[in-house]
């Protein structure tokens, strides 16, 4: 045989082979067992099913929650670079014919994992399965998930829930689909974390207290046989534990952008209402909004109310808006108070105009409604001793911060930067440039206002914030020095005697290296670095607190994104804030 013939048959034959596996897909099976169930979120909702493990594959049929489908396996197919994922299932009795072996499959992308669920609904947010129908549990915990549904959606209804045994991932997927939004799942969240101390409970002064009894059947029946609320001892299985995080998640995100859902006080007004049978969220709302707010009072022998540190301070905010006050009428400061198993009581001190003090009262607080009055968002606060009602003598800075309140501030705010400039103290024309030149707004995650100005744009403005900056000397009109000569760098270097220059559209600064510790044992020369100019894209970032949008001397941070060794003088030392040095 030719040696060469034979050789070239081999590799062709190697060549062929290694071309048939190439082209083989790769199949991993992970068998359920015992087998598992899907569990469709609502009952109308249908799952396609196909033939085989791939797509677009042969549909056997659609099914749904009556045909109780079981799910046998998890399966992985890899071919040409590419995966794909199924789940296996028993066909159901009608659809028998149409399947393999009794085999059908399905997407893995049809399913929402519980644990999936779970964790979006610690996170505080909005459940929207998309294009997923169900999810896949355990035969046991599919009758599980059935209970805790049917209890939390008619909790009047059902005598008796054990939740000893009930895993958190379960429970949340139930709260989850029973209630999607956020809002909604809030209200439930927060009555089910007082159902370990109500349980209990025979009675309770606080009307608040007695809706979620009057709402829990389970609560009621305690102590009778074979009903009421059964939990895990020292909440071992965490459930609770769990529910306290998610209340405290839903809180935060609804208190720190309450003022951002809606673009008028009227949107507000309706905002704060629909909370109104949600256990202290509206008092809660309340002290928010009406923190160190001025407001005209009607109802209580008091013409004016501020919920603020004491009634001096009280009686200084009321003055600041009210020019005509009368030193004759009385000013109250409230403050809520929330007593155990009691109730919500605000306690209020009084003060005449000349400073005098008067009497202070506790009175129990029923209800805390919205309503739109005062060109802002005014409340009618009933009480057992009677109602009191607020009407705003000016936006509060919880409302300035966003929507009708700040687009109203922002029209107080003069359009020309270097009249804001002329006209304000420094730190102020800062605040009040931000707002109105500024990109930005509420942060939530700082809980500050947070703006930036860019030298694309804004070069001029810019340069005029540096250049007036409180810290920096002008010698000429496009140069100078800075009233603090020493300063130091990121990486330790050490510099002094600095210069700034402006030739047009370009900021430089210069500096002479300095030793940090001890003396230079020769004089250095000079070094320059261009810090930003005119295309360079650099960004100056502000910020400060909400309530510094009308304060007369704010607390700010001015960070630059400039690079350089010299130029970071401008960050380490020009712009150092109040707040740093605090």
């Amino acid at each position: 045989m030719n040696t060469k013939s034979f050789l070239l048959r081999s590799l062709i034959a190697t060549s062929i082979l290694l071309l048939a596996f190439s082209n083989c897909a790769k199949r991993k099976v992970k068998a359920f067992e015992p087998s598992m169930r899907f569990y469709f979120f609502q009952p109308n909702l249908e799952l396609e099913l196909i033939k085989e493990t791939k797509l677009p594959g042969k549909v056997v049929g659609k099914v749904s929650a009556k045909d109780n489908i079981e799910v046998t396996a998890y399966i992985e197919i890899i071919e040409k670079e590419q995966t794909l994922t199924f789940f296996e299932v028993n066909c159901p009795e009608r659809l028998k014919s149409q399947c393999d072996d009794g085999k059908a499959y399905f997407p893995s992308h049809m399913r929402l994992g519980a644990d999936a669920i779970s964790n979006l609904t610690q996170d505080g947010r909005t459940i929207a399965p998309d294009k997923t129908v169900g999810t896949i549990v355990g035969k046991n915990d599919f009758e599980v998930l059935n209970l805790l549904r049917d209890w939390l959606r008619t909790p009047d209804k059902v005598k008796s829930i054990d939740l000893t045994n009930v895993k958190t991932e379960l429970f949340n997927t139930a709260l989850a689909l029973e209630y999607p939004k956020s809002d909604d799942r809030l209200k439930v969240v927060n009555e089910l974390v007082l159902l370990p101390e109500l349980v209990n409970q025979t009675s309770s002064k606080d009307p608040r207290l007695e809706f979620v009894v009057k709402r829990y059947l389970v609560l009621r029946e305690s102590g009778k046989a074979g009903s009421g609320l059964s939990l895990a001892a020292n909440d071992t299985n965490g459930l609770f534990e769990n529910l306290r995080l998610q209340k405290e998640k839903l809180e935060t995100q609804l208190f720190s952008e309450f003022a951002l859902r809606t673009d008028s006080y009227k949107g507000l007004v309706s905002q704060f209402n629909k909370f109104k049978n949600h256990y202290l969220i509206p008092e809660k709302v309340f002290q928010l909004i009406a923190k160190n707010g001025a407001y005209s009072a009607k109802g209580l022998p008091f013409q004016y109310f501020s919920l603020s540190e004491s009634a001096q301070s009280a009686l200084d905010i009321i003055k600041k808006f009210q020019p005509n006050f009368n030193t004759m009428e009385v000013v109250a400061n409230g403050k809520l108070e929330f007593k155990e198993n009691e109730g919500v009581f605000l306690k209020i001190s009084q003060m005449d105009g000349n400073g005098n003090l008067g009497s202070d009262e506790s009175l129990e607080v029923l209800s805390i409604t919205a309503e739109e009055s005062g060109g802002s968002v005014g409340f009618r606060i009933k009480l057992k001793a009677g109602e009191v009602i607020l009407t705003p003598l000016a936006t509060t800075d919880f409302l300035l911060t966003s929507g009708q309140g700040f687009k109203e501030f922002l029209t107080t705010i003069p359009k020309d930067y270097k009249e804001i400039l002329k006209t304000n103290p420094y730190e102020r024309a800062v605040v009040l440039i931000a707002a109105k030149f500024g990109e930005g707004g509420f942060n939530e995650e700082l809980g500050e206002m947070y703006y930036r100005l860019s030298t694309n744009d804004r070069y001029w403005l810019i340069y005029e914030l540096v250049r007036q900056h409180p810290r920096i000397k002008r010698d000429k009109e496009s140069s100078g020095t800075f009233t603090s000569d020493y300063g130091s760098s990121n990486d330790g270097t050490c510099y002094y005697s600095f210069q700034w220059r402006q030739p047009k559209g370009e900021f430089y600064v210069s500096g002479k290296p300095a030793a940090c510790h001890g003396d230079l044992e020769s004089t250095p020369e000079r070094e320059e670095e261009l810090c930003f100019s005119e295309n360079g894209g650099n960004d100056l970032y502000i910020s400060f607190l909400p309530t510094d949008l009308r304060s007369e001397n704010p607390k700010i941070d001015m960070d630059f994104n400039i690079s350089g060794v010299v130029c970071q003088y401008l960050n380490a030392t020009v712009f150092q804030s109040k707040r740093m040095l605090e």
